[in-house]
């Protein structure tokens, strides 16, 4: 059925078949119908000589074998000519066959070399991907870990600038005490209940002031497993730490908790994201020197999701930055004041590491940033 380069021979065979099996049919019908006509037309002559009276019966027989060897002589010539023929037509169809299968074999041939031209080339370009893909990998990873270090730098930044805002209270109540303590001395007005006062109120103070220490180092400390924790109770850790830059630069803090929820994930990370947030918000009203600048937090829960909801009154994002608002080094601030990682980086803690959603839109106020997440 196929020959070495697997071409099908009925392909090349059949129509040649064909023609001579309609040659060989017609031929038979054609002779068929002949033999029929020159009986008829033998019993034709035979009435036909019968009828005249000068003609024997010996005559007509002679008459009609010269037919009969008339007709046999045309049948052998039609029949050599049809073998002749045939048998030209059988040559022609094994060359014209030989021939075509030559062609087929030659495009095929052709056709696969430019078919393992082309593997051979894709086989490159895979080998080329594979090797890219791994570049491109590794780059990622490079970029991934410097933006984490940028992160981690910038956030220290932002530890040591709330640090300051935090013991600005508590050192001058230091210096106070210290130069009650110093006037008291100069005037001889002290006395043991005056200095013990004076160190309670001081050590006080410096507990304060360690617990803020303690309280920025354990904020910072990544997450290591998950677990169950309250948002509200969250949200109050990163509030702690930003008071008091809310406080000196009077912006007011709304914290509406309609339902507090329990969530499973990493609420050190979680508070960092609220902490953000709520950086953002501060640094946008202090630079537009809103009057009367106020931050909103709202929790509250539909069916199995709990939302929180970050807003301010800073007139909100330009339509044009909504796109770009999460991608990394993307900042509308300053470059000494941002680094542009901050919304990149508390949008991968909320959908890659806790599964959530944080999404962000305008209102009549300011920027709306929405936290979405399952619990």
């Amino acid at each position: 059925m196929f020959n070495k380069e697997g071409i099908p021979f009925f392909i090349i065979t059949i129509p040649f078949l064909s023609i001579l099996f309609i040659s060989f049919f017609t031929l038979s019908y054609y002779l068929k119908l002949s033999n029929e006509n020159f009986e008829k037309d033998i019993n034709e002559y035979k009435k036909l000589y019968a009828l005249e009276s000068n003609i024997t019966k010996k005559q007509i027989e002679e008459k009609i074998s010269l037919k009969i060897k008339e007709h046999e002589e045309t049948e052998k010539k039609f029949k050599r000519f049809i073998v002749l023929t045939t048998v030209s037509i059988l040559i022609f169809m094994a060359l014209f066959s030989l021939l075509m299968t030559t062609i087929i074999n030659d495009l095929i041939k052709k056709y696969k070399l430019q078919v393992q031209y082309k593997e051979n080339k894709l086989q490159k370009l895979n080998r080329n991907l594979a090797s890219k893909v791994e570049e491109g990998i590794a780059e990622g990873k490079r970029k991934d870990k410097a933006m984490l270090q940028q992160s981690k730098l910038a956030r220290m930044g932002s530890m040591i600038s709330m640090i300051a805002h935090q013991w600005r209270q508590p050192l001058t109540e230091l210096s106070g005490i210290l130069m009650e303590l110093e006037t008291a001395t100069r005037f001889k007005k002290v006395n043991e209940e005056h200095i013990l006062n004076s160190i309670e109120r001081s050590d006080t103070m410096i507990e304060f002031m360690s617990n803020t220490i303690d309280d920025f180092r354990n904020f910072y400390k990544p997450d290591k497993i998950k677990e169950d924790f309250y948002l509200v109770e969250s949200c109050k850790k990163a509030l702690s730490l930003i008071s008091a830059t809310l406080s000196e630069n009077q912006i007011k803090l709304e914290f509406d908790v309609r339902q507090d929820s329990k969530i499973h994930g990493y609420p050190t990370e979680f508070s960092q994201v609220i902490l953000n947030l709520l950086i953002n918000a501060t640094d946008i009203l202090i630079e537009k020197k809103i009057q009367n600048p106020k931050i909103k937090i709202k929790i509250e829960k539909r069916e199995d999701t709990s939302i929180i909801i970050v807003s301010d009154n800073a007139g909100g994002i330009k339509e044009k930055n909504f796109e770009m608002i999460f991608d990394p080094y993307f900042s509308t601030k300053e470059s000494s004041k941002g680094t542009g990682l901050g919304l990149y980086i508390s949008k991968l803690i909320i959908e890659k590491n806790m599964g959530g959603e944080l999404s962000v839109r305008n209102d009549q106020e300011g920027a709306v940033f929405k936290i979405a997440l399952i619990g």
